[in-house]
């Protein structure tokens, strides 16, 4: 490989893995060759035995960094103060801004796809209404089960005051009890893979 001046470059590419022994014995034979030959190869490969050599005597100073014992105790709570998220309104309604134009550029994007894709997130977002009244439903009917069992506690008792809250207290903790239950079961069951 020949070269017309000190300032072109030349093409081996192989410098690097023969300093680092990853050449073949023949490869590496014709890039020694190449590199008695050629001065710009001769001058790179010495400016990586240097630049290995000062690496090398940098990691094995002799200087240990001594780190505190509660080092990771510091950066987990310089992390956890540092971190801001949605606190104050202005910045709820920047990060509703970003989304409704990334949402207006996905739609330009899009092009001619729109409307299969407004069809798509209409789908989505009904069937997430949909189970958002399924939800709201089921709530309503246990508050509504929950005031029939304290009227009807209520009027079995004699008008007694302290017996409606107390039913009510009573039935909230046992709700609270079995949904925990269930989420629990149903985890269990879904790390198994059955559901």
């Amino acid at each position: 490989m020949k070269e017309n001046s000190e300032t072109e470059l030349c093409p081996r590419d192989d410098i690097a893995a023969y300093v680092d022994g990853e050449l073949s014995t023949e490869a590496a034979e014709a890039v020694e060759r190449h590199v008695r030959a050629c001065a710009i190869c001769s001058r790179a490969l010495l400016d990586q035995r240097q630049f290995l050599a000062a690496l090398s005597a940098s990691l094995d100073d002799s200087k240990d960094i001594v780190l505190p014992s509660d080092f990771a105790k510091r950066v987990v709570s310089n992390a956890e103060s540092s971190v801001r998220g949605v606190r104050r309104p202005y910045e709820f309604l920047t990060a509703a801004l970003i989304c409704a134009v990334l949402l207006m550029f996905l739609l330009f994007a899009f092009g001619v796809e729109t409307s299969a894709v407004a069809a798509a997130m209409g789908s989505i977002a009904e069937k997430l209404l949909s189970i958002g009244g399924f939800l709201l439903r089921i709530v309503g009917n246990i508050a509504f089960a929950a005031a029939v069992v304290a009227r009807a506690l209520g009027a079995y008792t004699g008008s007694s005051g302290i017996l409606i809250p107390i039913s009510i207290f009573v039935f909230g903790v046992f709700a609270f009890i079995s949904s925990r239950w269930m989420l629990r079961r149903r985890s269990t069951l879904m790390s198994r893979g059955e559901v």
